[in-house]
């Protein structure tokens, strides 16, 4: 199995805002000549793409906020295609974690017809989770859901011990995956992840950190064949108060790797028990990171863009990417023809091929274009980007196992009833007792858990 990587170009050239329609040739032909500033709608043309554009360039701009160059070299032509908006969506934020801080959030988006003052709250105080699950597969494909959480644990809120004592406790106890990839990218607090082949790890970002990325950390875990796990919040002690926010993203497999055997790839701060005889554990170093101009920052979960790969393996084409835009920046990223490219606005608005898309907001984009281009809000935007191509196969999901018929499905669960997928243990239980229990159910398969 290959790295799956896409080139990107150097530095981007800096873009001139707003040039008359009348002198877009003459400037075009002036900065070809001197090397300047190019210009693109008052959008900056990176340089690999307007190092193509010849003299006599024409601007068009199509119904559905579409845009594209012209140019001639010679007899020959060249359009590059800039990404529109198909698709704009909303997902509803459901209160948890303090229930009562999202319930309060949504009344006043309901009361005041501002969700962006909810929004803000929320990122300061936390209290929902944003469940996106892409029901059209075909059209968000080889991406299955989005989950963002924004939580916070106080010790004094009196709500949050019956909370987690009666309704839920704090995280996701065992559960199987079966078939797809989780990308877990924490950018507050962290996770404490155990495993049915006796793998522990801790990860997450720094303490007190604001969750612009820095020091942000990943866990991708490829489930493959099949495994148990628990992902808990890092609480820390009793007396600590925290704060949590993270995206979980679910990456379809192809069908030729659905059933390779599981492991994990972590970037950014991790500690614990690693690889067992059943599944590899790679820790990869930082996200990495690249700052194309001023007031632009591209965080590269995996793929690249701006000269800046990220060290994850992957089993298709793809790129996930963690932009921050301040207000007014520009920034354009050359995608690839036919890939699937969904972004989703965390904090503020951005600018996408003229169209505003505000807090909160989920859009996807067409697939004929090449070039992605965001322009940041008046308060700047925050976004994270989900670019890949099509595996154009069959679907079927059971709940946490995605397969690729129903067939498949049934076997799946014939296989987690004789054990294959591990044993089953309580959060409740201690290390000394998981692991014990773990080494039991494979001694008993007659395999060894290490």
């Amino acid at each position: 199995m290959g790295r799956h990587r896409r080139t990107q170009s150097g530095p981007r050239a800096r873009g001139q805002a707003a040039l008359a329609r009348s002198a877009f040739a003459a400037a075009l032909a002036t900065t070809a000549a001197s090397s300047s500033l190019w210009a693109f709608a008052g959008q900056p043309l990176p340089r690999h793409l307007a190092a193509e554009i010849g003299s006599n360039a024409r601007f068009l701009r199509g119904a559905r906020h579409a845009s594209s160059l012209q140019g001639r070299a010679g007899t020959a032509q060249r359009r590059v295609k800039v990404a529109y908006v198909e698709e704009l969506v909303k997902h509803p934020r459901l209160p948890v974690w303090p229930a009562w801080f999202g319930i309060f959030y949504i009344l006043l988006d309901l009361i005041t017809g501002r969700p962006d003052w909810g929004a803000k709250l929320e990122d300061m105080f936390g209290g929902r989770v944003c469940p996106m699950i892409f029901d059209n597969t075909r059209a968000s494909d080889p991406f299955l859901l989005v989950a963002h959480h924004r939580h916070s644990f106080n010790v004094l809120d009196p709500f949050r011990y019956i909370f987690r004592s009666v309704l839920m406790p704090e995280g996701f106890p065992a559960h199987p995956h079966r078939g797809f990839e989780t990308v877990t990218y924490v950018l507050r607090g962290g996770l404490v992840h155990r495993d049915s082949f006796g793998i522990k790890k801790s990860y997450g970002a720094p303490p007190l950190a604001d969750g612009s990325g820095e020091g942000g950390a990943v866990q991708w875990m490829t489930a493959g064949r099949g495994l148990m796990h628990e992902e808990m919040w890092r609480t820390g002690a009793a007396t600590d108060n925290t704060d949590q926010e993270l995206f979980q993203i679910w990456v379809n497999l192809p069908s030729r790797a659905k059933m390779v055997q599981p492991r994990m790839q972590l970037l950014g701060a991790s500690e614990g028990q690693g690889s067992s005889s059943f599944a590899e554990v790679r820790e990869l170093g930082p996200v990495p990171h690249a700052e194309p101009s001023p007031g632009v920052t591209v965080r590269v979960i995996a793929g690249s863009a701006d000269g800046v790969a990220s060290p994850v393996d992957t089993f298709s084409e793809m790129a996930i990417l963690h932009v921050t835009l301040v207000a007014g920046a520009e920034w354009s990223w050359p995608r690839a023809i036919g890939w699937t490219c969904i972004i989703y606005t965390r904090r503020g608005d951005v600018e996408v091929a003229g169209r505003t898309v505000p807090v909160h907001s989920t859009v996807r984009l067409d697939r004929e274009s090449e070039v992605v281009m965001l322009k940041g809000g008046p308060e700047g935007g925050d976004i994270l980007v989900l670019a890949g191509a099509p595996l154009g196969e069959p679907i079927e999901m059971g709940a946490n196992i995605v397969m690729n018929s129903r067939q498949e499905l049934a076997q799946a669960s014939t296989d987690m009833r004789f054990g294959a997928f591990g044993p089953v243990w309580e959060h409740t239980e201690d290390d000394e007792s998981w692991n014990g229990r773990v080494s039991a159910h494979w001694g008993q398969l007659g395999l060894g858990a290490r």
